[in-house]
């Protein structure tokens, strides 16, 4: 049986948008940069925030600016429920000028239940030269790296993100369950979703040009999660061709005897999720 209505799709980075059941939809890290975006310019997917019908609910897995860049755009077309890291909430919305009233401080390991999905946070690390810091050296290294200096509202908040990482569980009726993990794949994250059986994990590439042992995490995640497929995408991968990444753990799966497989999405293109997994044209 298929469930009816629950679409995914990827833009850029770690963008996604879920579709689900009853019409509502999940947006991840907003990052759909315009065409005459300067600041962005390696992010742009051919896909804007005009392209999105409608946001029902925003997660921010961290607050760096290839997440959030479009996040304040989305909040004022669409007037979304935020779901955040209960840390990050007064620095992200210090650095945005954002209202509170409608974020949700997310706790970890706590299941929220949304009526047509359930979710689950779990905490996450982020960049190790950065994030094993101490916060007001993240700061000031930020500072360095930005030329900012002072009392920077941004930096406080890129620093939070270089701290807090959040992945999660998303549960549909009908037995459908995605795990994202964006991020280092570490203990927090492994021994919560070991056996976890999901549907798909969604799991990003993170600099596995600079770190090759990234791809063995990659193969560790997919057989600890006993996960059926995992979809992978271009982030901070900027000079290893992710086809053939995927196409390597393949091999090694299909020699284990393991079903799982690994595909890379391709950019706005919808995916259907059921006991099934289809393409949608």
């Amino acid at each position: 049986m298929k469930i009816i209505g629950f679409r995914y799709r990827w833009f850029v980075e770690n963008c996604h948008e879920f579709q689900l059941p009853d019409g509502k939809t999940l947006l991840i890290d907003p990052m759909l940069p315009r065409q005459d975006s300067l600041l962005y310019e390696g992010f742009k997917s051919g896909y804007t925030v005009d392209d999105l019908k409608k946001v029902d609910y925003v997660f921010v897995s961290h607050m760096h600016g290839d997440h959030i860049d479009q996040l304040r755009e989305v909040i004022d077309k669409f007037n979304p429920v935020i779901l955040i890291n209960q840390n990050n909430i007064i620095p992200l919305s210090k650095a945005l000028n954002l209202p509170v009233r409608k974020m949700i401080p997310l706790v970890d390991y706590h299941t929220y239940d949304f009526g047509n999905f359930k979710f689950t946070p779990y905490p996450g690390t982020h960049v190790q030269t950065i994030g094993d810091m101490p916060l007001n050296e993240a700061y000031e290294n930020l500072s360095q790296l930005t030329g900012e200096t002072g009392d920077t509202l941004k930096n406080e908040a890129q620093a939070f993100g270089s701290c807090f990482n959040t992945n999660f569980m998303l549960e549909i009726p009908g037995g459908i369950r995605v795990a994202f993990i964006q991020g280092q794949y570490t203990d927090l994250t492994k021994y919560e979703f070991m056996r976890s059986n999901p549907t798909l994990v969604i799991r990003q590439l993170s600099r596995i040009d600079l770190f090759p042992e990234i791809f063995d995490q990659l193969v560790d995640c997919i057989e600890d999660t006993n996960t059926g497929l995992m979809a992978f995408m271009c982030h901070h991968h900027k000079t290893k061709n992710p086809t053939k990444t995927a196409a390597d753990i393949n091999k090694i799966m299909e020699e284990r005897n393991e079903s799982a497989r690994v595909f890379v999405p391709q950019a706005g293109k919808w995916i259907e999720l059921g006991t099934s997994i289809e393409f949608a044209d």
